[in-house]
């Protein structure tokens, strides 16, 4: 950001009140591109981030315990309804721990996340008073066991640091307490400011050093939602 000697002579203080709003919006803006990123890119066998060579949604992962290898992935890119919901609840639950046990994942501890082209169906099928899409006036069983995150930053129109563009259909389930999904600053955001003799003005900036990753796929689900066949 920067000021000039002028701009402050005239007392300008509504301009650099505006440019430092900017600032720390540009700055948010790049944290959640850094973090959303690794959803982005979670299909992409160009980004690596376990000790088995794939993905974070994979359908062959290597399994910690030892035994057969497990997928937290849907197979088919299963689109978001109801009843693929429940294909993808069923299939993060039945994922086992490092010593083979089962995940234990009990209502209210799972978060449903999609980008903001599917709010309207997430909140339909987990917010309905009754049974959304039939007409037989069935209890709805997903009410109130889902927290539902609409992340604008996972859609078609962001792309993130790297150039990889979000999706529109991706949906992902996550295990509170289960998932080893991390974001790691090195440095905080912090602002520097400092004053240019010879360019008569003012500057500052924000400098901060962080990293999203995932220490196990345990615990977390994910749908290319496009209906296309998927293996990694």
């Amino acid at each position: 950001m920067k000021v000039s000697k002028e701009t402050k002579r005239w007392n300008d203080y509504p301009q650099i009140e505006d440019d430092a709003k900017d600032l720390g919006s540009a700055a948010k803006e790049t944290l959640n591109l850094i973090a959303n990123g690794t959803f982005i890119v979670g299909f992409n066998t160009s980004y690596l981030g376990y000790g088995d060579g794939l993905p974070l949604f994979s359908t062959a992962h290597t399994s910690p315990s030892g035994g057969s290898n497990q997928s937290n992935a849907s197979s088919t890119g299963i689109t978001l309804t109801e009843g693929n919901l429940e294909t993808g609840v069923t299939a993060l639950r039945q994922q086992k721990t490092g010593t083979g046990k089962k995940l234990m994942v009990g209502p209210g501890n799972l978060v449903l996340m999609v980008p903001e082209a599917l709010d309207k169906e997430a909140v339909i099928i987990t917010g309905s008073q009754k049974r959304s899409g039939t007409t037989d006036n069935d209890l709805n069983w997903y009410q109130g066991k889902f927290a539902v995150l609409i992340n604008p930053f996972i859609g078609s129109d962001i792309t993130d640091l790297a150039g990889n563009a979000g999706s529109d259909t991706t949906w992902f389930l996550f295990a509170r307490g289960v998932n080893g999904l991390t974001f790691i600053y090195d440095q905080r955001p912090i602002y520097y400011s400092w004053e240019d003799k010879d360019k008569d003005s003012f500057y500052t900036k924000v400098y901060f050093s962080c990293k999203a990753t995932w220490k196990n796929w345990i615990g977390t689900y994910g749908s290319k939602g496009d209906g296309v066949a998927y293996s990694s």
